[in-house]
């Protein structure tokens, strides 16, 4: 979506839905940035809202339209429950303002559809929070990957343990719920690692996953695995659950090469041959692949990164009227990977992409029901 740029020089102005949320210390980064005004805050809750906005001295609304109305922002900064996220996302772009809002996009995939669309026919910016795109081994990565360094890709794998106790899902009582959250570790956890799956090797064509609550004592999912499908046959497999702790990662295996991500660190093998080629061309029955430790490339950790990255390059694309790294488009790739899985868990049968948008709110509907 293209949007009219705003002026250089002046400041925009910014009104945070949520600000009492414990995320909002996150993006205090971003919200202290030089070119930022925070003209208000709302909250359903009006303590740590109004005491947070005394802090920011600006005014409290305990509506978020009335604070809309009055304040009239250039951005609207959305950091509250997942199933909120829509219809305020919605109400900003409609009163003329453009959006940040805090992953996942949404709960479903048809709602992230009338979010873009209401940014689209308002021209305004839709930009959701999925920082990790910001880190420099993520653009080494992404850069290796569309270079075509990597060759054909055959593999990806990743493994995200995100442990949590008890206690966690027992704080402020929306955790682990399908009212709530609309899912459980793929809504809550899981989002800024399908944003990587999509973000490195694109959506896949076809998903089969397996979901269980396997210790929590949830209405959601505590652990999914699933294995994916993309053109070409390329073949991937996920996991993710917060009933085990270790480090997290990712591996992309091509034809060309491999990188693993473990944590924030980059390992990359480049194949002297091809496997195409060495398949093919190779006299030898038996081979095992010869390869050499490359550099992947990555960049000077730049002046500001995590959510102040994120906020430079959102008012990046208000002011010169181009799109940020990760606008609603790219938002609704990992929460339709999300809402996949959870419907392939549901109903044990494989799910083709673009994923049939009433059937998911339908199966959501029912959950959501028998959320008591």
């Amino acid at each position: 979506m293209s949007n009219s740029p705003s002026p250089q020089g002046s400041k925009l102005r910014h009104a945070v839905v949520g600000m009492g949320a414990g995320i909002f210390r996150s993006h205090s980064n971003g919200l202290s940035l030089d070119d930022v005004e925070v003209v208000g805050g709302s909250d359903v809750a009006p303590e740590p809202g109004q005491e947070r906005a005394e802090e920011w001295g600006c005014p409290f609304y305990p509506d978020h339209r009335q604070m809309l109305a009055e304040t009239k922002p250039d951005v609207t900064v959305i950091i509250t429950p997942h199933p909120f996220h829509a219809p305020i996302a919605i109400d900003a772009l409609n009163a003329g303002s453009h959006v940040l809002v805090e992953k996942p996009i949404a709960i479903q995939v048809k709602e992230a559809d009338a979010m873009i669309a209401a940014a689209r026919a308002n021209n305004r910016v839709l930009a959701v929070n999925y920082q990790y795109r910001q880190l420099p081994h993520v653009r080494a990565m992404k850069r290796l990957i569309d270079s075509g360094q990597l060759g054909r890709i055959q593999r990806v794998t990743g493994i995200f343990p995100w442990m949590r106790t008890a206690a966690y899902y027992l704080r402020g009582g929306w955790r682990g719920t399908w009212r709530g959250e609309g899912g459980g570790v793929l809504m809550n956890q899981a989002p800024h690692d399908l944003d990587l799956v999509c973000h490195l090797v694109g959506s896949p064509q076809r998903v089969y996953a397996a979901t269980c609550t396997r210790l929590h004592a949830i209405q959601t999912e505590d652990t999914a695995t699933a294995l994916l499908e993309w053109p070409e046959d390329a073949h991937g497999t996920i996991y993710f659950s917060t009933t085990e702790s270790g480090p997290r990662t990712f591996e992309v295996s091509g034809t060309g090469g491999k990188i693993v991500l473990h944590q924030d660190r980059i390992e990359y093998e480049r194949y002297e041959t091809d496997l195409r080629q060495l398949i093919t061309d190779s006299p030898e029955p038996f081979v095992r692949t010869e390869a050499a430790d490359a550099d992947a490339g990555i960049e000077d950790e730049p002046e500001q990164h995590g959510h102040a990255a994120v906020y430079n390059d959102f008012h990046r694309a208000i002011r010169e009227g181009g799109e940020p790294r990760c606008n609603g488009e790219e938002g609704l790739k990992s929460l339709e990977l999300a809402n996949a899985m959870i419907y392939s868990g549901a109903t044990g049968e494989a799910v083709e992409l673009p994923l049939d948008r009433e059937a998911y709110s339908d199966l959501l509907d029912r959950l959501q029901a028998e959320d008591v």
